[in-house]
């Protein structure tokens, strides 16, 4: 079976907490109702978890496998979803470059 992290590779933007933090962000303000009521509560169960983790757990590859595993589930994200995703990843890769 192809992992799904090869099978999106699209997750392999997100770097860094600051990536996995937009994403978050993203997808708490921008994705569909579907979305939001799947991911949401996992999403703030991470958040707890790595607030209070001191730095032991990665939210990066726990935000990658929670993008990556509704994709495995769902097939895709919703347009507002992903074009908001790509242009604020984007756009913060260029900040970073400036």
């Amino acid at each position: 079976m192809v992992s799904t992290l090869t099978k999106y590779p699209f997750f392999n933007l997100l770097k860094n907490n600051e990536q996995a933090e937009i994403a978050l962000s993203v997808l708490t303000h921008y994705g569909s109702a579907k979305e939001v009521k799947t991911m949401v509560p996992e999403a703030r169960t991470i958040q707890r978890d790595f607030m209070n983790s001191d730095g032991k757990i990665c939210l990066v590859t726990a935000i990658n496998n929670l993008l990556a595993g509704y994709l495995e589930l769902h097939g895709e994200f919703s347009d507002n979803l992903t074009i908001f995703l790509s242009k604020s990843l984007i756009e913060q890769k260029l900040t970073q470059a400036r």
